[in-house]
Protein backbone atom coordinates (compact mmCIF):
# COMPACT_ATOMS: atom_id res chain seq x y z
CA UNK A 1 0.00 0.00 0.00
CA UNK A 2 1.09 3.60 -0.71
CA UNK A 3 0.61 6.65 1.11
CA UNK A 4 -2.45 8.92 0.80
CA UNK A 5 -3.27 12.13 1.11
CA UNK A 6 -5.56 15.61 0.74
CA UNK A 7 -4.23 18.48 1.34
CA UNK A 8 -6.22 22.12 1.20
CA UNK A 9 -5.47 25.41 3.06
CA UNK A 10 -8.39 24.30 5.10
CA UNK A 11 -7.90 21.32 6.17
CA UNK A 12 -6.06 18.02 5.49
CA UNK A 13 -6.11 13.76 5.59
CA UNK A 14 -3.00 11.81 5.79
CA UNK A 15 -2.78 8.28 5.78
CA UNK A 16 0.60 6.27 5.88
CA UNK A 17 0.81 2.63 5.82
CA UNK A 18 3.12 0.65 7.34
CA UNK A 19 4.15 -3.63 8.15
CA UNK A 20 4.63 -4.14 11.51
CA UNK A 21 4.99 -7.85 12.65
CA UNK A 22 3.36 -8.71 9.12
CA UNK A 23 0.50 -6.61 10.04
CA UNK A 24 -0.62 -3.69 8.17
CA UNK A 25 -0.75 -0.88 10.22
CA UNK A 26 -1.82 2.79 9.25
CA UNK A 27 -1.16 5.97 10.69
CA UNK A 28 -3.74 8.73 10.30
CA UNK A 29 -2.98 12.04 10.34
CA UNK A 30 -6.00 15.41 10.54
CA UNK A 31 -6.02 18.57 10.65
CA UNK A 32 -8.35 21.49 10.66
CA UNK A 33 -7.22 25.34 10.28
CA UNK A 34 -8.75 27.27 12.47
CA UNK A 35 -7.70 30.51 11.45
CA UNK A 36 -9.29 29.84 7.71
CA UNK A 37 -12.67 29.11 9.16
CA UNK A 38 -13.09 31.68 11.72
CA UNK A 39 -14.87 34.10 9.33
CA UNK A 40 -17.46 31.53 8.48
CA UNK A 41 -17.86 30.88 12.29
CA UNK A 42 -17.37 34.90 13.78
CA UNK A 43 -20.18 36.24 15.52
CA UNK A 44 -22.30 32.77 15.86
CA UNK A 45 -20.62 30.20 18.20
CA UNK A 46 -19.38 30.48 21.97
CA UNK A 47 -15.83 30.42 22.98
CA UNK A 48 -15.65 26.52 23.22
CA UNK A 49 -17.85 25.32 20.41
CA UNK A 50 -15.85 26.00 17.61
CA UNK A 51 -17.86 22.97 15.45
CA UNK A 52 -14.41 22.68 13.37
CA UNK A 53 -12.46 21.08 16.16
CA UNK A 54 -15.74 18.97 17.34
CA UNK A 55 -16.39 18.23 13.13
CA UNK A 56 -12.76 16.86 13.14
CA UNK A 57 -13.17 14.50 16.35
CA UNK A 58 -16.59 13.17 14.80
CA UNK A 59 -14.51 12.18 11.33
CA UNK A 60 -12.06 10.51 13.87
CA UNK A 61 -15.14 8.88 15.52
CA UNK A 62 -16.53 7.69 12.57
CA UNK A 63 -13.11 6.44 11.12
CA UNK A 64 -13.19 4.04 14.62
CA UNK A 65 -16.28 3.06 13.41
CA UNK A 66 -15.92 1.84 9.99
CA UNK A 67 -12.30 0.58 10.84
CA UNK A 68 -13.81 -1.85 13.59
CA UNK A 69 -16.50 -2.80 11.30
CA UNK A 70 -13.65 -4.00 8.61
CA UNK A 71 -12.09 -5.92 11.47
CA UNK A 72 -9.88 -3.42 12.31
CA UNK A 73 -8.54 -2.15 15.89
CA UNK A 74 -8.04 1.71 16.17
CA UNK A 75 -6.13 2.89 19.24
CA UNK A 76 -5.13 6.25 19.88
CA UNK A 77 -1.83 7.82 19.32
CA UNK A 78 -0.21 9.84 21.64
CA UNK A 79 3.13 9.97 19.91
CA UNK A 80 2.26 12.53 17.53
CA UNK A 81 5.47 12.49 15.12
CA UNK A 82 4.28 10.64 12.49
CA UNK A 83 1.86 14.16 11.67
CA UNK A 84 4.36 16.59 13.10
CA UNK A 85 5.08 19.46 10.50
CA UNK A 86 2.23 18.43 7.92
CA UNK A 87 0.14 21.70 8.50
CA UNK A 88 0.11 23.19 5.06
CA UNK A 89 -0.08 26.80 6.12
CA UNK A 90 1.36 28.56 9.45
CA UNK A 91 -1.60 29.32 10.43
CA UNK A 92 -3.48 28.04 13.99
CA UNK A 93 -4.04 24.24 13.25
CA UNK A 94 -6.18 21.82 15.19
CA UNK A 95 -4.86 18.39 14.45
CA UNK A 96 -6.12 14.24 15.73
CA UNK A 97 -4.09 11.77 14.86
CA UNK A 98 -5.10 8.07 15.07
CA UNK A 99 -3.17 4.12 14.40
CA UNK A 100 -5.19 1.70 12.82
CA UNK A 101 -3.60 -1.86 13.64
CA UNK A 102 -4.64 -4.87 11.45
CA UNK A 103 -5.86 -2.97 8.94
CA UNK A 104 -5.92 -5.36 5.61
CA UNK A 105 -9.68 -4.48 4.40
CA UNK A 106 -8.85 -0.55 4.92
CA UNK A 107 -7.03 0.96 1.75
CA UNK A 108 -5.34 4.55 2.54
CA UNK A 109 -7.07 5.81 -0.64
CA UNK A 110 -10.72 4.85 1.32
CA UNK A 111 -10.53 6.43 4.43
CA UNK A 112 -9.27 9.95 2.66
CA UNK A 113 -12.62 9.15 0.48
CA UNK A 114 -14.29 8.83 3.37
CA UNK A 115 -12.81 11.06 5.89
CA UNK A 116 -13.15 14.32 3.55
CA UNK A 117 -17.09 13.45 2.58
CA UNK A 118 -17.18 13.42 6.19
CA UNK A 119 -15.94 16.53 7.13
CA UNK A 120 -17.44 18.55 4.32
CA UNK A 121 -21.02 17.18 5.11
CA UNK A 122 -20.13 18.83 8.63
CA UNK A 123 -18.62 22.08 7.11
CA UNK A 124 -21.61 22.30 4.61
CA UNK A 125 -24.05 21.97 7.77
CA UNK A 126 -21.96 24.58 9.86
CA UNK A 127 -21.55 27.17 7.14
CA UNK A 128 -25.73 28.04 7.21
CA UNK A 129 -25.13 28.86 3.62
CA UNK A 130 -27.28 27.65 0.16
CA UNK A 131 -23.56 26.86 -1.45
CA UNK A 132 -23.37 23.14 -2.73
CA UNK A 133 -20.49 21.40 -3.04
CA UNK A 134 -19.97 18.31 -5.16
CA UNK A 135 -21.37 15.10 -2.88
CA UNK A 136 -18.19 13.23 -4.18
CA UNK A 137 -14.93 13.97 -3.56
CA UNK A 138 -12.98 16.27 -5.65
CA UNK A 139 -9.38 17.54 -6.45
CA UNK A 140 -8.15 19.84 -3.35
CA UNK A 141 -7.88 22.59 -5.95
CA UNK A 142 -11.32 22.35 -6.74
CA UNK A 143 -12.72 21.92 -3.17
CA UNK A 144 -10.29 24.40 -1.84
CA UNK A 145 -12.42 27.20 -4.28
CA UNK A 146 -15.35 26.29 -2.57
CA UNK A 147 -14.01 26.42 0.78
CA UNK A 148 -13.18 30.02 0.06
CA UNK A 149 -16.32 30.76 -1.00
CA UNK A 150 -17.98 29.40 2.06
CA UNK A 151 -15.85 31.53 4.29
CA UNK A 152 -16.14 34.87 2.21
CA UNK A 153 -19.96 34.38 2.23
CA UNK A 154 -20.29 34.00 6.10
Amino acid sequence: MKQSEFFTDYFYFVVQPEKKDSKDVLHYCSGVNITRFMPMLRGRLGLGSNPMLSGLQLVKYDLCTLAISKGATPRENFKTSECAGMAPTNETWYTEPLVIDNAANLSPDDVIKFCVNSLMKRIIATSLSGHKVPDNIVAPRDLQGHLDLLCKAA
